[in-house]
């Protein structure tokens, strides 16, 4: 994806739906505790103990290795694509390709990080996460028949919005910014209520619409990942 700039996070923190800021990560390094980090020669171990002994590997620091989007992670790589991106990095909002798979039959289906707020600095609250993703998951449909998947990350910063196909991502951000907009008119949240969702207590249609006015108000910063 196209798109740089040299620095300036949107935090958007009003009407309760954005969350207050947290600890951030330290900008020299992963934070103490981590299983990056080095005490002494010893490394934490995956039960959680600082351990002495776990082979040659733990005298040295991982290689630094390029990302796909140009920063550099140093810890040793995973199987999840988002747990190797440098969530530091990052100038939210915005929307970049996350994973695109080729199935056994040759279909192709592409992953899109549709990330609302900047990471570790601001969060949005979970019942405009939860009605948002009742509201596109069902507006998305409307305007395509592409829509596979549209999933609140854990971390309440963003979406996963996954694709069959490999679009174009103008096509894509045109798909997103249509559905918001369906969204800020829209007057009630679909299937919030107990026979068709598992927390149907749990819904706000005006928080959903302010972090759709939110994020279609940066719409010129989208294609922007990286600071």
């Amino acid at each position: 994806m196209a798109g740089w700039r040299d620095g300036g996070v949107v935090g958007r923190e009003a009407g309760g739906v954005v969350a207050g800021r947290v600890g951030r990560v330290g900008r020299g390094g992963p934070r103490a505790g981590s299983h990056a980090d080095r005490r002494g020669g010893n490394v934490l171990g995956s039960t959680g103990r600082w351990d002495a002994q776990i082979g040659a590997e733990a005298e040295a620091p991982p290689t630094p290795r390029p990302h796909p989007e140009g920063t550099i992670v140093t810890q040793p790589k995973m199987n999840v694509e988002s747990f190797n991106l440098d969530h530091r990095t990052v100038a939210a909002p915005y929307v970049r390709v996350a994973d695109q798979k080729t199935l056994p039959h040759g279909d192709v289906i592409t992953k899109f990080d549709v990330r609302f707020t900047q990471p570790n600095e601001a969060h949005l609250d979970m019942a405009s996460v939860h009605s948002l993703e009742h509201l596109f998951a069902e507006h998305s449909r409307n305007r395509s028949g592409d829509v596979i998947d549209f999933s609140p990350m854990g971390c309440q910063t963003g979406f996963y919005l996954i694709l069959q196909g490999d679009p174009a991502m103008d096509d894509v951000l045109s798909l997103i910014e249509g559905t918001l907009t369906d969204i800020t008119t829209a007057t009630e949240v679909p299937a919030a209520n107990e026979v068709q969702c598992g927390w149907g207590a749990n819904h706000t249609l005006e928080g959903a619409q302010s972090v759709a006015r939110d994020f279609l108000a940066a719409r010129d910063e989208w294609s922007t990942v990286t600071r």
